[in-house]
């Protein structure tokens, strides 16, 4: 049995660590679970464990001191890191000091330990299974020479190291062409110098799958990504993955098998299309890729790289799960063909007056013209839906108007298209509550007038409650049940609308606005309460309102 020694000066980790794994499993045993690192030194130089699997930050010697003093010492020991996220660099830090692995402690799963036991096992299978001293290796045991890994310490085939050696080459020029050769070569990648080809791979509506897995911060996500993709690549053995930031990914092909570009385009469409089969199968997701052009020469991965970023761009404007070559024009008709189905829609056009219904036209008009800039046109259509909820709201006190959060909906959407559904959806909400009023109790009909008489004063939910003559919790959860919204946010919705009037008609300071209604004096609150509803912060929504207004004044 090989011998494990824990650090972790978290005690529930620790023994979680220890009693939750079938250690004999891995053909190990724990020989000692210590809080610190000085104790952990100790222990080491006297019993000398196979394995060493330690936290970072800790009292009396942190893990990285106690990493570099075993290395020191040897190379041979196993090293495996338990990282916070917020120690996410100084485990990559760690990796440069010959460790195996690292676990997230927030998110380890009992599969993701077993994982990293299983390569750790294999790693003290082949140093029991090779000659040669506890000493460091010497260039002819495979330590090797440049940048990167070498195999005689730690394993070549880390994502994390993956990815850390591809971005010192390919975005910081840390590494030469060369050396990023020699990395391929001593690692064993699937990645030959010839006829090189990049694509961008980037995870649609990246937020919906975080909140599927629960996984806050994305590391889950990314895990899986690249284990599905190496899966992937491996049966196909074609390519490297890399993981570049959030929801996209590097996949890098070399063609040194094909020679025509047919070939090559086909070969690239039915690795990506088993990719994005995958992701649809086992994320309920799609994915969209940007591919490069076909060069020779590690030289080239930069331009490669650029292109292929190039290239994706156009899904913005194309819309979701897409494969956009390099060269190509970008794609709009479902852009246009939105926006001509929110022109049609005689539903919401019949509630305007005419010379509103003209102004309806000139705010799509708008939209259409600044499809290519993504941050404008996204305003844009903020503006537009905010401005149709004003519209339905002051003409028919509709109050659905103010129970929505379009801009929360549109925001979670990575391309127009996307965004367009949203909008065209929140219209079609909107005109058919307006065309039958929204059925509400006795209770919470006075509650709500009771707010659009007293709103610039500072009301609470028990002031609103007397006044209904209910209990401040019952009033509440007749809110949630009647209008799926606390009583909070309705009130500060309305209260966003007459903001948005005086921003609009008068030269009132954003901070004197605020006061007026009815938020408290400290701005911060104010405008981190508009921006959500409107999608923008107070002096963007003035500078933009009065720039369309000059706009439309002009046509």
């Amino acid at each position: 049995m090989h011998r494990v020694l824990i650090v972790e000066d978290e005690m529930l980790v620790r023994l979680g660590l220890k009693n939750s794994v079938d250690w004999s499993r891995f053909g190990m045993e724990v020989a000692a679970d210590l809080q610190d690192g000085q104790a952990a030194w100790d222990f080491y130089q006297r019993e000398k464990p196979d394995v060493v699997i330690t936290d970072i930050r800790m009292p009396r010697m942190d893990g990285m001191q106690l990493i570099e003093r075993i290395r020191e010492r040897d190379k041979r020991t196993r090293v495996v890191v338990l990282s916070c996220l917020e120690e996410f660099e100084l485990a990559r830090k760690a990796m440069s000091l010959g460790v195996s692995n690292y676990i997230l402690k927030l998110t380890m799963t009992e599969d993701e330990i077993a994982s990293v036991l299983s390569g750790v096992a294999e790693e003290l299978a082949q140093r029991d299974g090779s000659s040669g001293s506890a000493s460091a290796p010497s260039s002819g045991e495979g330590a090797g020479t440049g940048p990167g890994p070498g195999p005689g310490t730690y394993p070549t085939n880390l994502d994390l190291v993956k990815e850390k050696m591809l971005k010192d080459f390919l975005f910081y020029g840390i590494f030469s062409a060369d050396e990023f050769a020699a990395f391929v070569a001593r690692n064993g990648l699937r990645l030959s110098p010839v006829r090189l080809q990049a694509c961008v791979m980037e995870l649609d509506r990246y937020s919906r799958i975080k909140e599927k897995f629960k996984d806050e911060h994305g590391h889950l996500v990314k895990m899986s990504i690249l284990n599905a993709l190496g899966e992937i690549l491996a049966v196909h053995k074609r390519g490297e993955a890399f993981h570049l930031e959030d929801n996209r990914y590097l996949l890098l092909f070399a063609y040194d098998d094909l020679h025509s570009e047919q070939g090559i385009v086909r070969e690239t469409g039915v690795v990506l299309q088993h990719i994005q089969d995958a992701i649809r199968t086992y994320f309920n997701g799609s994915v969209s890729f940007g591919t490069s052009a076909v060069r020779s020469g590690y030289a080239s991965l930069p331009s490669l790289h650029a292109e292929a970023q190039q290239a994706l761009g156009r899904k913005f404007l194309a819309g979701p799960g897409q494969l956009h070559a390099a060269g190509q024009p970008a794609e709009t008709s479902g852009v246009r063909s939105r926006l001509a189905a929110l022109r049609r829609y005689e539903p919401i056009r019949s509630l305007l007056p005419k010379a509103k219904q003209d102004e309806y036209e000139r705010w799509l008009a708008s939209i259409e013209e600044q499809a290519g800039d993504r941050k404008t046109v996204t305003i844009a259509l903020f503006q537009f839906v905010q401005w149709v909820a004003t519209q339905m709201y002051d003409s028919n006190q509709n109050e659905r108007a103010l129970l929505y959060n379009i801009t929360e909906r549109i925001e979670d959407n990575d391309t127009l298209p996307g965004m367009l559904d949203e909008a065209a959806a929140y219209v079609a909400e909107l005109a058919k509550q307006a065309h039958g009023r929204l059925q509400m109790s006795d209770e919470i009909a006075k509650a709500i007038q009771y707010v659009k008489l007293h709103y610039a004063e500072n009301i609470s939910l028990q002031s609103v409650a007397d006044y209904v003559k209910l209990s401040a919790g019952y009033l509440s959860n007749l809110f949630k049940k009647e209008l799926q919204i606390t009583f909070i946010d309705y009130l500060n919705r309305y209260r966003i609308e007459r903001a948005k009037e005086l921003m609009a008609g008068t030269p009132m300071k954003s901070s004197d606005i605020a006061v007026a209604v009815g938020f408290s004096p400290e701005y911060t609150y104010f405008s981190k309460v508009f921006k959500k509803v409107t999608g923008l912060n107070p002096n963007e929504y003035r500078r933009e309102w009065l720039t369309g207004a000059g706009a439309k004044a002009d046509a």
